[in-house]
């Protein structure tokens, strides 16, 4: 069979299975685009974020409020006791105290957001 007869063939076809074509209603292609929209505003997305930037942001909001509650010790102990509170052990341990949770629950971020960039990787 060359090209010519193919077409023919093919042209025959189509003329004997256009009668049994079933014709689909006015409204199916607004009926398939909202199952797609419904689909897709259901279905997770998967942010795409570098793995740098969790880590800065974690740490400029920890040491932000980390500084801003010493700042507010440090203002307190001023006004209860005076500048010279600033050198005792009246501002040291809170301070100290205030370092070390901040420091603390930044390790532990920093370990969630590995954990869960590892999980994040595998799915």
């Amino acid at each position: 069979m060359d090209g010519k007869e193919m077409k023919i063939q093919d042209d025959t076809i189509r003329k004997l299975f256009s009668g049994t074509k079933i014709k689909a209603g006015g409204n199916l292609k607004y009926r398939i685009m909202q199952q797609i929209e419904t689909e897709s505003a259901l279905s997770i997305k998967k942010s795409k974020s570098k793995s740098l930037f969790p880590l800065i942001g974690n740490m400029l909001s920890v040491f932000g409020v980390m500084y801003a509650l010493i700042a507010l010790a440090a203002m307190g102990i001023i006004l209860m006791g005076g500048i010279e509170t600033l050198q005792s052990l009246t501002f040291f341990v809170p301070v100290t105290m205030i370092a070390s949770v901040c420091g603390l629950f930044l390790m532990i971020s920093i370990y969630d957001d590995k954990r869960r960039w590892k999980h994040f990787k595998e799915n």
